[in-house]
């Protein structure tokens, strides 16, 4: 019997100690990842859109910039994505 009572003891504590550090220090590590994650995606986005603004600032009318528009589409993707991540680990 008081075998069962100190492994109940034992649960409970560490149920209540891993709810701690799930609040207060680790999902610290997954809201770094996702705001660098979204940092990265941010800088890649730009540099997307300047290179398509350079082709459509070039006045080269045989370049229709859809190399650059899918690239800039993908990065807003990531970018959509990132900023997710950051909204459900950031709270």
């Amino acid at each position: 019997m008081k075998v069962k009572v100190v492994l109940v003891i034992v649960i409970a504590a560490l149920l209540l100690s891993s709810a701690a550090l799930a609040q207060y220090g680790y999902g610290r590590s997954d809201c770094s990842n996702a705001q660098d994650r979204a940092t990265s995606a941010a800088s890649d986005l730009s540099g997307y859109a300047r290179r398509l603004q350079r082709c459509a600032d070039s006045g080269d009318f045989t370049d229709d910039c859809s190399a650059e528009f899918r690239r800039g589409k993908y990065a807003h993707g990531d970018y959509e994505s990132a900023l997710s991540d950051v909204s459900m680990y950031c709270d």
